[in-house]
């Protein structure tokens, strides 16, 4: 899975990021995902989205990050 971006909506420190990921997979699919990060770095925590992270609906994704 390639990660193609990512959008932050929290500041981090205790509360940890919230994020959607937009990810393009071997069939060449775009999906996207929502979910909590702790910080490590900004690819490490899009990773992490995007392997444990929730289903973000595809049409709401295109809006945040075209």
């Amino acid at each position: 899975m390639k990660i193609l971006g990512a959008i932050w909506f929290t500041p981090g420190g205790s509360m940890g990021f919230i994020g959607v990921v937009k990810t393009q997979n071997e069939m060449g699919e775009i999906k996207y995902y929502i979910g909590t990060a702790i910080g490590e770095s900004e690819e490490a925590d899009a990773k992490y989205i995007a392997n444990y992270g929730a289903h973000f609906p595809v049409e709401a994704g295109k809006n945040l990050i075209p």
